[in-house]
């Protein structure tokens, strides 16, 4: 199945001020002390420091439908960070975000247009232009940023990860606690469903008319040793209200096991004009890591319960929070009153004595309730490969199988591998 090598390259040049100072990406729950990590979480996490030192990377991706014929992806681009010296606690900052298709001969019907514009194209984005205020332990940023929250985050695993059009606020004068609260009003990206190269009002992703945008506010305690607690609530206008909690707690059971426990709630309510129909539903979640740090195993399993009228909300802005969330399925996409669960086991090969190769392969169910023809009924399978040279040069390599059961969709499989360069 994996026929094709991944060559798209991204390359990055930053520019610092005088005082060399880093740009904060996000003081959302990124820094918390326990992560309750997820197959498709792994696969998109950035690191931001060093995007905003300078990356160059390298990939190729290709969709097999076994409906249609295979399409495919390679790219060239690169993003260019600008930003002034901090003053009176004021910066500006900016970055420009360039994708290019080198694929010049190939026919349009076989791009895979993850990677580009709506119409396979080359397109160059603004995709920051932000002004960043702090003040003691108050942190403002208004315009185009990228956000790492619940509902609304980066998902980096194609060529442009999302960016949004949003205006934050961060305090942490509470000793172990963040408070958060925005506005986000468009996004760009390869998850807007309209256009990555554009900035999209957030009505348009969604797939309705224009509204004003999404409301939100979070808080992050993290006071009590080896465990955190998120509790966040959104508010997309005439839409719905989504509620959201999760804890994650991790022991060390001995020297050599590590266990981490994740649990997480979701509820959706109608609000407005229901612009999107009735959106009523809740979704219920646990996550279990248990690593075995002497042999290099990690072992993970996960379960999402949808109920309610329509099970797990699909309003995500990006990957979305739930715990069985894979490289393509993600329980949402039941559409109603359903299950998923997962396992998977990861392998660091350092304990045969190959340094910096990792690997893993998950598997995942995502099924409605009602177990006849047309229903939702789907598994996953996928294969992981990462190695990571040193500081600078990571690869990865992930292929997803799917397997659309008796809900009438095809199956597909999806490759890709992604190097990069970071300086």
């Amino acid at each position: 199945m994996i026929r094709r090598l991944l060559l798209i390259m991204t390359i990055t040049i930053y520019s610092y001020g005088e005082s060399r100072q880093p740009v904060p990406e996000s003081e959302t729950n990124s820094s918390l002390p326990v992560r309750i990590k997820t197959v498709r979480g792994v696969l998109s996490e950035a690191n931001t420091a060093l995007h905003m030192q300078g990356q160059v990377r390298a990939g190729y991706i290709s969709f097999n439908d076994t409906g249609r014929e295979k399409t495919n992806a390679y790219a060239l681009g690169g993003h260019f960070h600008f930003y002034t010296d901090r003053k009176y606690g004021m910066m500006l900052a900016a970055s420009a975000y360039t994708v290019l298709n080198v694929a010049i001969r190939q026919n349009p019907a076989h791009v895979n247009t993850d990677f580009f514009d709506a119409n396979g194209k080359s397109f160059i984005l603004l995709s920051k232009a932000f002004i960043d205020a702090q003040w003691r332990n108050t942190h403002i940023r208004l315009g185009r940023q990228a956000l790492d929250t619940p509902m609304a985050d980066s998902d980096d695993i194609r060529m442009i990860p999302n960016f949004f059009q949003s205006y934050t606020i961060t305090n942490t004068d509470i000793s172990n606690l963040t408070l958060s609260a925005g506005f986000i009003e468009r996004m760009a990206g390869w998850e807007n469903s309209v256009d990555a190269s554009k900035f999209v009002n957030i009505g348009e992703v969604l797939g309705t008319e224009k509204i004003d945008g999404v409301y939100y506010a979070g808080m992050v305690y993290d006071a009590v040793e080896d465990l955190s607690l998120n509790l966040w609530y959104y508010h997309y206008d005439n839409i719905a209200d989504v509620f959201y909690a999760e804890a994650g707690f991790k022991r060390e059971i001995t020297k050599a096991v590590d266990l981490t426990l994740g649990l997480q709630f979701a509820a959706t309510r109608n609000v407005g004009k229901m612009l999107l129909g009735d959106k009523e539903g809740e979704a219920y979640g646990i996550n279990l890591e248990v690593a075995f740090s002497q042999v290099g195993i990690t072992v993970l399993t996960a379960y999402n319960r949808g109920d309610g009228e329509n099970g797990a909300t699909d309003l995500s802005l990006g990957g979305g929070p739930f715990f069985t969330s894979m490289e393509d399925q993600t329980i949402d996409a039941i559409g109603g009153k359903g299950s998923a669960w997962m396992v998977a086991i990861g392998y660091d090969f350092s304990s045969l004595n190959v340094s910096n190769l990792s690997g893993g392969i998950a598997y995942g169910s995502f099924k409605a309730d009602r177990a006849i023809a047309g229903h939702y009924h789907t598994s996953e399978t996928d294969i992981i490969l990462d190695y990571q040279a040193n500081d600078r040069l990571k690869l990865t390599a992930a292929l997803a199988i799917v397997d659309h059961k008796d809900d009438g969709q095809q199956d597909f499989d999806q490759f890709r591998l992604i190097g990069n360069y970071s300086f």
